[in-house]
């Protein structure tokens, strides 16, 4: 059977042809039987070269056709071989990282770019699988674009790889010399189109305008604008400035921490800086704990006078399992609150390794911290402190204020936080001021209530599942470490009520040694006269005390001795309550010295001013006080002040220094004492005065024989 002669692959081009193959291709010029083409080519003289493959005989080269012959075979291959898609190519080298940063191109860069890159592709296709020329395939892929002969991916392929700003023909398609220019441009790495650059150079005027906006007071635009300007016109009034608009372009060119450095300090300027995460996958239980005190956001009844008040919470957490190991309520924060947490922390948990805090005085005394006395060398832990000001690196504990505390408060009809209504806060504030200064019942939780309730919130917090432990609970996971042999380091009852009793350092006098005001007395201490020992202490009682010597043995038990400071002995705790109360009534003191002096027209200090000289502006100061001597001044004579207009008959006026105001104070006591009446005014200034904070002054410092 006769071999039949099959058209050549249709995206392909040959560089030799049988005479079968020729004829099947009917090209112009060429007979359209497979003897034509043989006799012609013996005829020419065309080179061949012998048929390799089953059936022999010979092939013709293409460069021997004739001229007609062949454009037609390479315009009928590229016509093919563009219906048919583009073909992805390799990243050439230029495009490493090496040589150009991918991240510095826009998005629009991007695409334009692959674009250009895949019809610099389609035409390198057309130039090796037809053997076209670079002209003749650009000519060629923008031909089979006009006549529609080209797929619709080639089409957008095209139309996207061209630059906006440049010029278009009327089809939208690029010329041949826009194609020759990204050949260029490809091999100088340059074929995205350019985009305007931001100039981020600093203007001159950029460091005077930001003195005057970065500052803490935070000012507007317009406000640092106009200070700005002032400036430099003061400096030469010629001087051409910038807009407004253009400060406000520029300062959109800074970026966020640079803009608002100055304008926040330090401690607010890291809520927009990077940080780093802390892993405690590789953490155990009790490796370390985490404490911090948090003031309550809702007002409960005090436990003593049944007022209305914020506790102060003191919470212990653990951070591989972020369970509350520990908690304790105190009226104030205070040392002791967190000796009482730590107390039940241990005593429930375990000993931890590491005790991470703040720098608060609850943990940095020598309660807590002292090497021989301190309950943290006594317990073996190691005691971390963070940065001051760096709230973020104990972010656990931090966390847990919001998650359980303030919780707790917002399910509290009392609860006065910050996200609370204005309005509903002022009316329960009412409410609540109301009944205490009547007598009523005060529409809040009780001491042994509130109690209960942190119990339960703190029961109901480590038994809920938490994000940051893959949904389990914190007492599932320490249950976990449990079942997989880990075992807490716990202390029996004795050893730990001997552990966190404080101790202080005293020194022994004649069998007795003094703490806190009292007196403690026992025989055994007879022979350690002079010598130092370590009292410890519960904060509890204070009927007893416990000696120690230096190293740590017990020596004896020594008692309140009932002759000594006060014939009841006061608690620790018992004696900070009296502490504060006292400042307390300190600070209501001056409050109402300040209130009193308001009403009476009298300063409380003396003003310190500069000399001011009437008709003098501030330019005449310089030499003002050399023409003083000519300028005779009459002396004006201080009159004495009036608390107000006094009625008819009644002409009494407080007198100008404390001296005479606590005699004057005298002379109407005495006067009263003798039966001989008073004025409205008189006893009104008279009883006020006995109780302002003056009043008190003179009288303890013995001025009954004061003169002016």
């Amino acid at each position: 059977m006769p071999e039949v002669a099959r058209p050549p692959s249709p995206v392909s081009i040959k560089t030799h042809y049988s005479a079968a193959e020729l004829a099947a291709l009917k090209l112009p010029g060429l007979p359209a039987t497979e003897r034509g083409n043989q006799l012609l080519a013996k005829r020419e003289g065309w080179a061949s070269r012998k048929r390799a493959g089953r059936g022999g005989g010979r092939e013709y080269a293409l460069d021997a056709l004739p001229i007609g012959a062949r454009d037609c075979l390479r315009a009928r291959v590229a016509r093919q071989l563009l219906a048919t898609g583009p073909v992805v190519a390799p990243a050439p080298a230029w495009q490493e990282p090496a040589l150009r940063e991918p991240v510095s191109l826009t998005g629009r860069q991007q695409g334009v770019e692959a674009a250009r890159m895949g019809v610099l592709t389609a035409i390198e296709r057309l130039m090796g699988s037809c053997g076209l020329s670079k002209e003749r395939a650009m000519q060629h892929l923008l031909a089979s674009v006009q006549t529609g002969q080209a797929d619709a991916l080639t089409v957008a392929m095209l139309k996207r790889a061209c630059d906006e700003r440049g010029r278009r023909h009327g089809d939208g398609l690029p010329g041949i010399r826009t194609l020759k220019r990204w050949f260029a441009r490809r091999e100088a790495c340059q074929l995205a189109p350019k985009v305007r650059q931001t100039d981020l150079s600093l203007p001159w005027w950029a460091r005077d305008f930001l003195g005057h906006w970065q500052q803490p007071q935070k000012p507007s635009v317009e406000l640092a604008y106009r200070l700005f300007v002032a400036g430099q016109l003061a400096q030469d009034p010629e001087r051409e400035l910038p807009s407004i608009h253009v400060i406000r372009r520029f300062l959109r060119k800074l970026g966020t921490v640079s803009r608002e450095a100055g304008r926040l300090e330090a401690r607010e300027l890291k809520r927009l800086q990077p940080f780093v995460r802390r892993d405690f996958a590789d953490l155990l239980p009790n490796d370390v704990w985490s404490a911090d005190g948090h003031c309550f956001d809702a007002e409960v009844q005090h436990p003593l006078t049944g007022r209305p008040f914020r506790p102060e919470i003191t919470s212990i957490i653990d951070i591989a399992t972020r369970r509350v190991v520990g908690w304790s309520i105190d009226l104030a924060e205070s040392g002791l609150a967190v000796l009482d947490a730590l107390r039940m922390a241990v005593g429930q948990a375990g000993t931890p390794a590491i005790f991470y805090v703040d720098n608060g005085s609850g943990y940095v005394n020598a309660l807590m911290k002292d090497e021989g006395t301190g309950l943290m060398g006594r317990l073996g832990i190691s005691m971390s402190h963070s940065v001051a000001y760096n709230s973020q690196a104990r972010g656990v504990i931090e966390r847990l204020h919001q998650t359980l505390w303030v919780s707790a408060a917002k399910q509290l009809p009392s609860y006065i936080g910050a996200d609370m209504d204005r309005q509903a806060r002022q009316r329960q504030f009412r409410i609540t001021r109301a009944a205490v200064r009547h007598g009523g019942r005060l529409p809040m939780m009780g001491w042994d209530d509130f109690l209960a309730f942190a119990g339960e919130r703190v029961a109901e917090y480590n038994a809920r599942p938490h994000a940051s432990l893959k949904k389990r609970s914190p007492d599932a996971v320490w249950t976990g470490f449990e079942q997989r042999g880990w075992q807490a380091q716990r202390e029996d009852d004795a050893t730990l009520e001997r552990l966190f009793r404080p101790r202080l350092e005293r020194t022994v006098d004649r069998g007795q040694v003094r703490l806190f005001n009292n007196v403690y007395f026992s025989t055994a201490l007879t022979e350690l006269h002079g010598e130092s020992v370590q009292v410890a202490y519960d904060i509890h009682e204070a009927e007893r005390v416990w000696v120690y010597l230096p190293d740590g043995r017990f020596v004896c038990h020594a008692d309140w001795n009932a002759n000594r400071t006060a014939y009841f002995a006061r608690p620790v705790i018992e004696q900070k309550r009296a502490a504060r109360a006292e400042a307390a009534l300190r600070r209501l003191d001056e409050r109402r010295d300040a209130v009193e002096a308001e009403r009476d027209g009298r300063a409380a200090l003396a003003p310190v001013t500069a000399p001011v000289l009437p008709g003098l502006a501030g330019r005449d100061i310089a030499g003002a006080f050399e023409r003083l001597d000519a300028i005779d001044v009459p002396a004006a004579e201080a009159a004495p002040r009036r608390l107000a207009p006094a009625p008819a008959g009644d002409d009494f006026s407080v007198p100008p220094t404390p001296a005479l105001r606590y005699r004057a104070w005298l002379t109407l006591e005495a006067r009263t004492a003798d039966g001989t009446p008073l004025t409205a005014r008189e006893a009104r200034w008279l009883a006020s005065y006995a109780r302002s904070h003056e009043f008190n002054v003179m009288k303890q410092t013995g001025h009954s024989d004061a003169t002016a």
